[in-house]
C-alpha cells in the first residue's frame, strides 16, 4: 500500500490479530447476553414463588442433578469431558405429606465438534408413603411405531383400548402394577388430551414438556395441575395421573411453602 510516495507495509500478523480480536468481542458478548438472559430468568422465578407461596433458591441446593439420576431425563447428557447437567431456580413447597419443587434443568449433547444446550422445566414430586411403579409415559412417535414392527422394542399395550395403545408409548418393569395405574378412565382422558412426559418410580415422580422452558405464566400453570395430581395420588384415586394430561386455566390448590 502506498501513500503519498511511502510504501506502508502491513504485518502479515494484522489479520489474525484482528479476527482473534474480534471473535474474542463477539464470545464476549454472546456470554454476557447469556448470563443477562439468565438472571432476568431467575427474577422471574423468583417473582413466581412469591405469587405461589414456594421458597426459592436460584441454585440447585437439593442435589437434584444426582438425586434424579435413575430418570431417563437426567441420563441423556452427552459430552467428551465431564457432566454440566444444571438445576436451576428451584421453588419447593409442600402438598399434604409430598414435598413438592418446579425448577429449570439443562444438559449439553456434545459429539466432539458441535454442542447443543437443552432446557426444560422440570416438576418434581417426593412422598415416601408412595410406591410408584417404574414406568415412562410419552407420545408414541412413528419411529416407535417402525421399531415395534420390526421387533426391535415394545411397549405396553391394552388391546381393549387400541387408540391408547396407539397413541402413547407406555413402558416400565413391572408390567401388572403399570396396567393397574393406568385404569380405563386415565387411557380414555389421555386419548383425548396429549400428556407431558411423565416418569414415575417408587417414591417420585417427575413431568416435563421436552425441551421446553415454560414461561412464568404457563410454568404457574403447570405447577399448579401437577400438585393437583399429587394430592390425587395421595387420596389414591385412580384419575391420579389426569391433571398432567394438559396445561389448562389455573386451579385453587393449597401450598405449604417448604423450608
Amino acid at each position: 500500500m502506498q501513500k503519498n510516495g511511502t510504501m506502508l507495509l502491513i504485518s502479515p500478523i494484522f489479520f489474525p490479530i484482528v479476527f482473534g480480536a474480534c471473535m474474542l468481542a463477539f464470545v464476549t458478548g454472546m456470554v454476557m447476553l447469556k448470563r443477562k438472559k439468565r438472571a432476568i430468568r431467575t427474577t422471574l422465578m423468583e417473582q413466581l414463588s412469591q405469587q405461589l407461596n414456594l421458597s426459592f433458591a436460584a441454585a440447585d441446593t437439593n442435589g437434584f442433578g444426582k438425586l434424579l439420576q435413575g430418570f431417563d431425563l437426567f441420563k441423556r447428557e452427552r459430552r467428551k469431558w465431564g457432566v454440566g447437567g444444571k438445576v436451576t431456580n428451584v421453588m419447593s413447597g409442600q402438598v399434604g405429606d409430598a414435598q413438592v419443587y418446579i425448577f429449570d434443568y439443562s444438559y449439553i449433547i456434545s459429539n466432539g465438534k458441535s454442542a447443543q444446550e437443552i432446557r426444560q422445566t422440570v416438576f418434581f414430586a417426593n412422598n415416601n408413603k408412595w410406591a410408584l411403579p417404574h414406568f415412562s409415559l410419552k407420545p408414541e412417535h412413528w419411529w416407535r411405531k417402525v421399531m415395534q414392527k420390526i421387533g426391535l422394542a415394545n411397549d405396553i399395550n391394552f388391546p381393549e383400548n387400541p387408540d391408547f395403545s396407539d397413541r402413547f408409548w407406555l413402558t416400565g418393569s413391572i408390567e401388572s402394577m403399570i396396567r393397574e395405574q393406568f385404569s380405563p378412565e386415565i387411557q380414555a382422558f389421555l386419548s383425548e388430551r396429549p400428556p407431558a412426559n411423565i416418569e414415575g418410580n417408587n417414591f417420585y415422580l417427575i413431568a416435563y414438556k421436552p425441551r421446553t422452558v415454560l414461561n412464568a405464566a404457563q410454568a404457574k400453570t403447570f405447577f399448579e395441575h401437577c400438585c393437583q395430581l399429587t394430592q390425587m395420588m395421595q387420596k389414591k384415586e385412580g384419575s391420579a395421573l389426569l391433571e398432567l394430561a394438559e396445561l389448562k386455566a389455573p386451579i385453587a390448590i393449597e401450598v405449604e411453602k417448604g423450608g
